[in-house]
């Protein structure tokens, strides 16, 4: 399994969480609270960990094209959800 690790801090990072669960809630199962989520999309999953205005995120796939394909869609809607729609996280292997 490959894996990823990237961190965002932004204010209100509780309702950027938030948000950003529902939203993918609509079309993959996702488990979260006020300090975590855990998304299952179809190739692969994104964790995330709230500590602040921190939020701490790791995802895995099974192949490379996949973990990019997430990382791809986590930039994209952390950017919405954040009002940053430029926004690239630096993500590390």
């Amino acid at each position: 399994m490959l894996s990823s690790r990237a961190s965002l801090t932004t204010a209100n990072a509780d309702k950027v969480l938030y948000k950003l669960c529902k939203h993918y809630a609509l079309k993959v199962p996702v488990d979260f609270d006020t300090e975590r989520a855990h998304v299952q999309f179809p190739i692969g999953t994104c964790d995330i960990q709230r500590e602040g205005d921190t939020l701490d995120m790791v995802c895995a796939a099974d192949a490379a094209d996949k973990l990019a394909k997430i990382e791809f869609i986590m930039d994209e809607h952390l950017g919405l959800m954040a009002k940053q729609p430029e926004l690239k996280l630096d993500w590390q292997k």
